[in-house]
């Protein structure tokens, strides 16, 4: 396997990365990483670079329905969209011209028919989710207009947090954390010489006044009837939100340190739920903060991992790396995306038959 080469591009900004990080080319952590075990992190985050993730991690049609329901509800309210510069490479603000509803949901319906299922299930999978994203759109904009969704309407706003943007009691790791909010929204007044890092076109005087968190559920595969059809399980919105999607919300609260209220919004084809901080301690200012608090402790030993061989070259500390963890192949999902050839590439980095 090719291991990361590419030149190193900070996600939002120019700025000096300890030596372990220039050596292994990555810049920042995310919500996402902190999800995964350290050696499918490992694997994923450090050997494989970015455009080796986008091309060879296999996607599922769970996936691509969420991608079609976000695009769908940002292509109808966003009056702003932070997009990829194919000529500089970096996250950008965009003027999204809104398209009507149906328009929209039509158009993404195209784009997720023209997606390849990596195998059966997955198949049938892709057509319960053509009919269910429809009815899954409609939920979760029913959701956003109980949230009173307000312009100006931001979506996919791309936030950096690191010690700068932190009170003096966060200890946090060297490398900033990145996320991508889904929704941001309405705007209000914070006085005229603000100390936050809230931002607003033409004025640091103003904040949202909602962050939106979406998260969308799909029908579960059942048996396969006598018939051959496939049954499904139709999903319902939890009664309790996922940790890892707390975790996610706290780092976007934290982007404007935590002045702004988060709210967390699962959709299905059956129902929508909504979590904020009046029925969801998590969501609270104090939870949000020991929840960021726990992720920064597993990116702060992930450095410290790292960084006892960074006089090391970089294939040296990956190999030192890989002996100090458990690579835990068994791991229900941690593993999930790779294709045959790469999960026998991890598992010869590790020495597994």
């Amino acid at each position: 396997m090719e291991l990361n080469n590419e030149i190193l591009q900070d996600p939002l900004k120019e700025k000096t990365l300890p030596l372990f990080a220039e050596k292994l080319k990555i810049s920042h952590f995310s919500p996402t990483q902190f999800a995964l075990p350290d050696s499918a992190w490992l694997f994923k985050y450090v050997c494989l670079t970015q455009e080796q993730r986008r091309k060879l991690l296999d996607s599922n049609s769970a996936m691509e329905a969420g991608k079609r329901v976000g695009e769908v509800l940002q292509r109808i309210h966003a009056e702003t969209i932070y997009k990829i510069n194919p000529l500089t490479k970096k996250v950008a603000p965009t003027d999204n011209q809104k398209i009507k509803l149906e328009e929209a949901i039509d158009e993404q319906l195209e784009i997720f028919k023209e997606y390849q299922p990596v195998d059966d299930k997955d198949s049938d999978k892709k057509i319960k989710y053509l009919e269910e994203v429809p009815q899954i759109v409609n939920n979760a904009n029913a959701g956003l207009t109980e949230l009173g969704i307000a312009s100006p309407i931001t979506c996919e706003r791309q936030v950096s947090i690191d010690a700068n943007k932190l009170d003096e009691f966060f200890s946090s790791p060297s490398l900033p954390t990145v996320g991508r909010i889904d929704f941001d929204f309405g705007q209000m007044r914070i006085g005229e010489n603000p100390t936050s890092t809230g931002e607003h076109p033409g004025s640091d005087a103003f904040l949202p006044q909602k962050i939106v968190e979406l998260k969308t559920k799909y029908s579960r595969l059942g048996k396969v009837k006598k018939d051959g059809e496939r049954s499904f399980l139709v999903s319902s919105s939890p009664a309790t939100p996922s940790f890892n999607h707390l975790v996610q919300c706290a780092v976007y609260a934290a982007h404007w340190k935590f002045k702004v209220p988060v709210y967390l919004l699962y959709a299905t084809a059956k129902d929508f739920q909504i979590f904020d901080s009046t029925n969801c301690h998590h969501l609270t200012v104090e939870g949000m903060q020991k929840n960021l608090q726990i992720m920064f402790r597993t990116f702060m030993r992930r450095e410290k991992l790292l960084s006892q061989y960074q006089n090391y070259t970089r294939e040296e500390i990956i190999e030192n790396a890989v002996q100090m963890i458990d690579p835990n192949f068994d791991h229900p999902f941690a593993w999930n995306g790779l294709p045959p050839q790469l999960l026998q590439e991890a598992k010869e980095l590790w020495k597994v038959n």
